[in-house]
């Protein structure tokens, strides 16, 4: 296969098809990244025992207890966005297209920001901190279109994939600590691919919300390995013939 097109394994006891093959489709961007097979109904990785996901999930996430996990499991999956700056910034972006019926240019977004810090009271200072950010998203989604994630014109709207994708595998993750059973740990992965469709309208736009999401979160325009990572998985899923995206319609 291509040098971008990574290794796709599968559990043959895991779903392929219906909400949890769905669910843990939503996920790819972590399993593919870790190795693991994408539809693996009890972990996300392929690289650790239950008591070194015990270690990781306690020094990353703060998570030593089943109760620990599920409050890190319910706010993933609250509907509100991880990273509240970035989200007002499409949020104001996409009022602005819909006042106009046109996509809205960077100087309308502009517009739009100089507006929000206005109507809410806001200094200079935050009106910059925002420019930089929407300066930085600009940048992302350009290099979107170079790098063959979504085509010309196209931008993120919405970057809840970040939270959602990581939700569906933070249930697998709680049930490889022994922290949930299945029953429970299935339940939270197929909400997580609810709400992604509420969100997203196919696999392509929830893996750019993804990547923006978590570029924002750790890349910080240096488009690191945190950038070509997850591309390198969004290529594969987009076209490895056993890619659950290929196969798995993302409104089922």
């Amino acid at each position: 296969m291509h040098a971008n097109i990574l290794d796709l394994p599968a559990d043959p006891n895991g779903p392929f098809h219906g909400p949890l093959a769905h669910a843990f489709a939503c996920a790819a961007h972590i399993s593919v990244n870790n190795g693991a097979p994408w539809n693996s109904p009890d972990r996300g990785c392929s690289c650790c025992d239950a008591w070194q996901k015990r270690e990781e999930l306690a020094q990353d996430w703060g998570i030593d207890s089943p109760d620990a996990w599920r409050r890190q499991q319910d706010a993933l999956l609250d509907g509100t966005s991880s990273n509240q700056v970035a989200s007002l910034l499409l949020q104001l972006r996409q009022q602005a297209a819909w006042q106009t019926g046109a996509p809205a240019q960077p100087a309308m977004w502009d517009q739009a920001i100089a507006g929000w810090c206005q109507q809410n009271g806001q200094d200079n200072s935050v009106y910059q901190h925002l420019r930089g950010t929407a300066g930085m998203i600009l940048e992302y989604e350009n290099r979107f279109v170079t790098d063959g994630l979504f085509p010309p014109g196209a931008v993120v709207n919405d970057i809840r994939a970040w939270d959602l994708g990581r939700g569906a595998n933070m249930a697998r993750w709680g049930l490889h600590c022994g922290y949930t059973d299945p029953r429970t740990a299935h339940w939270y992965a197929v909400r997580a691919s609810e709400l992604a469709r509420q969100y997203y309208g196919s696999w392509a736009e929830f893996s750019a919300g993804y990547i923006l999401g978590r570029c924002l979160h750790f890349d910080n325009g240096q488009f690191g390995f945190r950038y070509t990572d997850p591309l390198a998985v969004h290529h594969t899923m987009m076209a490895h013939p056993h890619s659950p995206w290929l196969h798995v319609p993302f409104h089922l």
